[in-house]
């Protein structure tokens, strides 16, 4: 159990750095070439990542092919809702939003995966909720686009980490790597086709730095999620508010106003609240959960 929150944390850590490479790197290049570079440039930390038992040409081989491929589905769509959210937004707005994810990740592993979210836990995730809002505070800001991408981006990355902690432990780590990495090129080189615009080499370093972390981010959640229930994974996702006020303060000048630091102190506190002890049925539960039949699908 430790070990999965220590690895999510620290992919967590790196997403951050990620996601400050690609906002320094946008707002010329649509998001969908801004994937595709960097999907170029993570599939350099994959393969490099292989396990050596494993083999390339076994990617094709899935236990659950409809779960691999609605989590490469989902990942994918994630991936360019997230990279239009942060080349648009503030980035503790959308942190905030994006810190939704907890909370469909509790309510989908309750009703999907059986695991049981204790009282402590779920008003955890309720004061969260209340610091998104009062970092956002919809009805007094405009809601723009980069908004709603940023909560498409919670709802299909909780999708994702689901589906990642059922067939994780079932399919081989070149399958799920490798069939996340195609779908992004696929889908991202054809959208590309209609938007091309040749990049700057700035744009090329940023957008490949961030490739590479996130690369890199994919590996320790995937390390994560076979170490520790997805209830206790999703809260760790947390710590990145503390990323984004860092970041964006040193890197793009964006200092939240008081109610929005009160709105990151109960993001905080909700984080704190879902690591506290549960009762024993609970850290069992992912266990003891009945697995699905057999399908298949990420992050």
């Amino acid at each position: 159990m430790t070990k999965g929150v220590v690895f999510a944390l620290a992919s967590y850590a790196v997403f951050s750095c990620a996601d400050a490479a690609i906002k320094a790197a946008g707002g010329r290049l649509h998001v969908a070439e801004m994937t595709l570079i960097l999907t170029m440039f993570s599939c350099l930390a994959v393969y490099f990542a292989k396990p050596r038992q494993e083999r390339w040409s076994d990617m094709l081989r899935m236990q659950r092919p409809g779960l691999v491929l609605a989590r490469m589905s989902a990942a994918v769509g994630a991936g360019l809702a997230s990279a239009y959210a942060f080349t648009t937004l503030p980035l503790a707005d959308a942190y905030s939003l994006i810190f939704l994810l907890p909370l469909f990740v509790a309510a989908f592993s309750y009703f999907y995966l059986r695991e049981r979210t204790n009282v402590a836990r779920f008003i955890g995730l309720l004061v969260g909720l209340a610091g998104v809002l009062l970092v956002v505070r919809p009805g007094f800001r405009e809601i723009l686009p980069g908004h709603l991408a940023a909560i498409a981006t919670a709802l299909l990355g909780a999708l994702s980490l689901l589906m990642l902690r059922v067939i994780g432990r079932t399919e081989r780590q070149v399958t799920l790597l490798g069939t996340l990495m195609l779908g992004s090129l696929v889908v991202n080189g054809f959208i590309t086709l209609f938007v091309f615009e040749w990049p700057t080499m700035r744009e090329v370093v940023l957008l490949g730095l961030c490739g590479l972390l996130a690369g890199a981010g994919h590996l320790l959640i995937m390390a994560a999620t076979r170490n520790a229930p997805a209830n206790r994974i999703g809260p760790t996702q947390y710590s990145q508010i503390v990323w984004a006020v860092v970041l964006g303060g040193l890197l793009f000048e964006e200092l939240p106003d008081a109610l929005a630091f009160a709105g990151i102190g109960l993001v905080l506190l909700s984080g704190v609240l879902n690591f506290l002890p549960a009762r024993s049925t609970d850290a069992t539960s992912a266990v003891s959960a009945p697995v699905p039949a057999p399908q298949h699908r990420e992050s």
